[in-house]
């Protein structure tokens, strides 16, 4: 991909579906969205059609076509509905709230799966412009929420953009099925690295 292609693709923004017009539809697209979430997570992005989700669905592969335009607008959907979902939880709305418990977040299980749609989009990203553009939104948008939560560190856009590279790394190593250490020596190793980026 040409320099010229980079920057035209970084320019794109992410075209979001239309808001559902009725409860019903708004009651279809929720479980859309929840059952290409599943498949995507059980078989990956690339293993999963629009027609494998609309017979999961139950539903003509064009009703599904009228939520969403193109399977790469509904993976991002079905990440940030994810994201939205996970930031309702008591246990991580209480973890926001203690810096220590807040690093777990990068690597606890209830997480696990965001971090493999996020492998997938990354992956996907490289050939779909549409994904690059909604993973780059909900990047800027998750950039902002954790440069705000390390603001008393001396760089906190690098702070930042290592908590993304890590977390983005874990679910790599999630993603091929390889094991994690003890949780209790990757929270210190964690801890050392992001504290040797915040001391003055």
């Amino acid at each position: 991909m040409s320099t010229s292609t980079d920057r035209e693709a970084a320019r794109r923004r992410f075209t979001p579906p239309p808001p559902p017009r009725t409860p019903k539809a708004a009651g279809t697209r929720r479980r859309l969205l929840d059952l290409a979430a599943r498949l995507f997570i059980e078989r990956g992005y690339s293993a999963v059609s629009m027609n494998d989700i609309a017979a999961a669905a139950d539903l003509t592969k064009g009703a599904l076509y009228g939520h969403f335009r193109s399977k790469g607008q509904l993976l991002v959907e079905v990440i940030r509905w994810k994201h939205s979902e996970r930031e309702q939880e008591p246990d991580f709305v209480a973890a926001l709230a203690d810096p220590e418990r807040g690093l777990d977040l990068m690597y606890d299980r209830a997480g696990r799966d965001i971090r493999l749609l996020d492998v997938d989009a990354a992956a996907a990203a490289r050939h779909d412009p549409d994904i690059a553009a909604g993973l780059e939104e909900i990047h800027r948008e998750r950039h902002a929420w954790i440069r705000e939560a390390v603001a008393d560190a001396s760089d906190p856009d690098t702070v930042t953009w290592l908590i993304f590279a890590l977390s983005l790394g874990i679910g790599m190593r999630e993603a091929a099925g390889t094991s994690s250490p003890d949780t209790g020596r990757l929270h210190t190793a964690l801890r050392a690295a992001l504290d040797s980026l915040s001391e003055h």
